[in-house]
């Protein structure tokens, strides 16, 4: 597995919170991951109000 810009975009492992408590945390995709397309064109998008609610959910 392998993550970008520190745990916030993970690939095949994720070790944050789960999004679902059906999850358990750390969740390993065991099958096989062919290709991965990150595309960063375009206009940046913002979710201030998401931003701010994910803030406040953080223990």
């Amino acid at each position: 597995y392998f993550c970008v810009v520190g745990d916030g975009l993970c690939v095949g492992r994720d070790s944050a919170s789960p999004v679902t408590p059906e999850y358990k945390s750390p969740f390993e995709f065991t099958g096989e991951i062919e290709k991965v397309v990150i595309d960063v064109s375009g206009e940046p998008y913002s979710n201030h109000e998401g931003d701010v609610r994910a803030w406040f959910s953080i223990d």
